[in-house]
């Protein structure tokens, strides 16, 4: 039934159709750029973290460099070095990190390069005086785009919304409008009766950095149909604030949403409901200023899926077997997906805005979710020394690998408190706090 959700978005989304190809280069003239493009690239490598993966675009295919080159490029990159010469096969090749390439020295042949960095942020090439599919050989585009500026962009789109970053407001007799609007007021009318859509805006992906990560979905989803036979995508929901949503639209995903849900959280991941249970990531939306919530709904690659248990605290597939995680195998409502994968298998298509007057028929609040204690500024060591005495070994250990994501900032205190909550519980927390608070 979900295949057909897919297919009735998808098949009427006006998106250009691709068939990659390869560009041979047989001179080093594309290799010299305009001042503007070294600063843009220079920008690029200089806000960029630590790659975690190196790509090199050949034989029509984005594929992995091998560990050795990518050991010493990411020496490279770490050392501030924006060339680097590598002999690999007997051949030497120039890799250039602004120009994105890799040039063979014996030839003259150019290959593009791209990095992702282990914030999931995706960096591939851009080539402003041609469509970058064609310029770069990521693909030729056959039809229902049109050249806009720096990207590509749909033949209807003139202007951007103002309310979120790279999208497009939507009419109501909008053909993209009205397939959103009956999944999601089916899935949430029967919980909120009185829910109304504000509105409802499509994603165009046109901005450097959203057709970055657009690039990278395409090639992980290629991956996935390659190692798994098929790549299983699903719409699914993500809910938070306005100002999240926002950040997400222009940035991409940057922390997991698992311990809003407290102890029904299925693992330090990001979290989207079902496209047919939008309301369970509604009690994840925060209105904003003028009582609206949103909704984030999201193409997402769920590959193999592996069922995780609520309270689970694992933060990675069990075996390379797996690729996401769900809360049932037979009929998910949850669909979870790893952290370093966010920005991977996760790209938003529309944004849907929404009111209600709060009259829920059983209006939940996940479980464990509360209002974060003032008690919690006590030092952490102080309170895990204390509490150490009452919680089993396991918990303690599961305390200790939340706390230490804190530390490196991989988790806001928000977060980490939210985990120490569901783990500990309140009234052990609560009793704890108020010992201590007496010594």
């Amino acid at each position: 039934m979900e295949h057909s959700v897919t297919s009735e978005i998808t098949a009427g989304n006006g998106r250009a159709q691709v068939d990659a190809f390869p560009i041979q280069r047989s001179d080093l003239s594309s290799a010299f750029l305009p001042n503007e493009k070294l600063a843009r690239g220079f920008s690029n490598f200089k806000k960029s973290g630590v790659p975690s993966r190196f790509l090199l675009f050949s034989e029509g295919t984005w594929v992995d460099l091998a560990h050795k080159i990518f050991e010493e490029l990411k020496a490279g990159f770490l050392a501030g070095k924006t060339i680097l010469e590598i002999a690999e096969y007997e051949k030497s090749y120039i890799f250039d990190f602004l120009r994105m390439s890799r040039i063979d020295l014996s030839t003259g042949k150019r290959n593009s390069i791209a990095w992702i960095d282990v914030h999931g942020r995706c960096f591939f090439p851009v080539d402003e005086r041609e469509n970058r599919s064609e310029s770069l050989g990521l693909g030729i585009v056959k039809k229902g785009h049109v050249h806009c500026g720096k990207s590509l962009c749909d033949e209807n789109t003139e202007v951007s919304s103002n309310r979120w970053p790279d999208t497009k407001l939507l009419s109501d007799d909008d053909k993209f409008y009205k397939v959103v609007e009956k999944l999601f007021l089916s899935g949430i009318k029967k919980f909120i009766p009185d829910t109304i859509i504000t509105s409802i805006h499509k994603c165009l992906h046109s901005s450097f950095s959203a057709n970055s990560r657009r690039l990278s979905f395409q090639f992980q989803k290629n991956e996935t149909i390659e190692a798994r036979g098929n790549s299983n995508i699903k719409f699914g929901w993500y809910g938070s604030s306005a100002s999240n949503a926002s950040a997400i639209l222009s940035d991409g995903f940057r922390h997991p949403n698992g311990a809003q849900l407290g102890i029904s959280n299925h693992g330090f991941g990001i979290h989207l409901s079902s496209p047919y249970s939008p309301y369970d990531s509604a009690l994840l939306s925060e209105a904003d200023e003028n009582g609206e919530k949103h909704l984030l709904l999201c193409r997402v690659i769920m590959g193999k899926s592996e069922k995780v248990e609520a309270g689970s605290i694992q933060d990675h597939p069990s075996n390379v077997g797996f690729d996401t995680g769900v809360d049932d195998n037979k009929n998910p409502k949850w669909y979870v997906v790893w952290n370093t994968h966010m920005n991977t298998h996760i790209i938003p298509d529309f944004v849907v805005s929404f009111k209600s007057s709060g009259n829920s028929k059983g209006l939940r609040k996940p479980m464990g979710v509360q209002k974060s204690s003032s008690g919690t500024n006590l030092p952490f060591w102080k309170l895990f020394s204390e509490i150490g005495r009452c919680l089993p070994s396991s918990k303690m250990q599961a305390l200790e690998i939340f706390y230490n994501q804190y530390k490196v900032g991989r988790i806001s205190k928000e977060i980490f408190i939210r985990y120490m909550r569901s783990i500990a519980g309140d009234q052990l927390l609560t009793s704890t706090i108020r010992r201590l608070r007496v010594r």
